[in-house]
């Protein structure tokens, strides 16, 4: 079931008046996109890597070389784009901020899991090297949309943006090491 337009088309709509609550519950959407793709993340194994180059292998279709476009951290940046690109610049009181803290510590923790999980994968397609550049550029769309969205959310959220920041700089190191590591599968 795709509610993906609906979510974005909701985003876009009510972007221009959001209340701190509801920014957290888009943050929320987007974490519970990144906490989807985790169970198949985790369930690849070693004879997915060698089956792969066969076009046989457990390679989960939302997390394909093949079809970044309908499923997986696609649909993460597309969400966090509709977003991100719908956020008003208005700036929230202390405990509004705190609101949005919260929700976005807690995608941070999620994202970098699933990373993680995906970093730990990385050596069972040492064999099919072919995945790793498709995966290192899915990767950095998602790194450009987490560093708008918490360049915007740290600009709203003044009184946490300390805080806010030191979560968007934990991300992205995961991120670096996540993309780094893809891009060493290469032909």
């Amino acid at each position: 079931m795709r509610f993906t337009a609906l979510l974005v088309a909701g985003m876009a709509t009510i972007a221009s008046c959001i209340p701190a609550q509801q920014v957290a519950d888009n943050i929320g959407q987007i974490t519970t996109l990144s906490r989807d793709l985790q169970t198949p993340a985790k369930s690849l194994n070693i004879l997915d890597g060698a089956l792969l180059t066969l076009g046989q292998g457990n390679f989960p279709e939302s997390l394909s070389t093949h079809d970044f476009t309908t499923g997986g951290f696609t649909e993460i940046v597309s969400v966090g784009t509709a977003f991100a690109d719908g956020m008003d610049p208005e700036t929230y009181d202390e405990d509004e901020s705190a609101i949005i803290f919260d929700a976005f510590r807690t995608f941070v923790k999620v994202h970098q899991e699933l990373l993680n999980i995906l970093i730990g994968k990385a050596g069972l397609f040492s064999t099919v090297p072919f995945i790793g550049q498709p995966v290192a550029s899915v990767l950095r769309a998602v790194e450009g949309v987490v560093d708008t969205l918490a360049l915007s959310l740290i600009d709203m959220a003044e009184s946490a943006a300390q805080d806010l920041q030191e979560e968007a700089d934990a991300l992205g190191s995961t991120l670096d090491t996540a993309i780094g590591t893809y891009s060493g599968l290469s032909l």
